[in-house]
């Protein structure tokens, strides 16, 4: 039997992050295929700092579904949340070996985005504006803006993290309930 899985988009600091530990604080497996990628990059012995450009070299010699395939690979339960889908060909990829429940976008303004990027401080998170939009452009030419323009449901985090998290437990708490049926 194949896994089922909810699949989390969303642009960089969107809250996908949070998005994870709250499902894994209801004691869902979660994948995060950014992970995937720094622990690649980390392994090649190139700086953390360089996974974008590692995660763009290995979809140009692998295909554009390599993370995809390597996130699946790593699958455990019948039931898991992808987190960092980059374009459709991963989905198509998701949904060749895997049975997907939803394709989830989290959504958020620029400006905010990029100030919890500063924040959060992260090797491979931007320092200055020029580096944010950079990123951006990176992950758009990988396919995002289609993959977020088609997601099945959407969920804002504009407002408190107290509140996005209260709206991440419904929306799991719903799902995992359907899932059951």
């Amino acid at each position: 039997m194949k896994a089922k899985a909810i699949l989390i988009i969303g642009m960089p600091g969107s809250g996908k992050d949070e998005f994870a530990m709250v499902a894994r604080d209801m004691g869902i497996e979660v994948i995060n295929m950014g992970d995937i990628v720094r622990e690649y990059t980390s392994s090649t012995g190139v700086s953390i700092s360089m996974s974008g450009e590692i995660a763009s070299r290995e979809r140009k010699a692998n295909g554009m579904d390599i993370w995809a395939k390597r996130t699946i690979e790593r699958v455990q339960s019948n039931f898991v949340v992808v987190e960092g889908v980059r374009n459709i060909e991963e989905i198509q990829r998701f949904r060749k070996d895997m049975v997907i429940g939803l394709v989830v976008s989290i959504s958020s303004g620029r400006d905010t985005r990029y100030a919890r990027l500063l924040k959060r401080g992260r090797e491979d998170d931007p320092r200055n504006i020029e580096e944010f939009t950079v990123r951006e452009k990176r992950e758009l030419s990988w396919g995002i803006g289609e993959v977020l323009a088609t997601a099945d449901r959407y969920i804002c985090n504009d407002s408190s993290i107290d509140a996005f998290r209260e709206s991440v437990k419904e929306f799991l708490r719903q799902h995992i309930i359907q899932e059951s049926s």
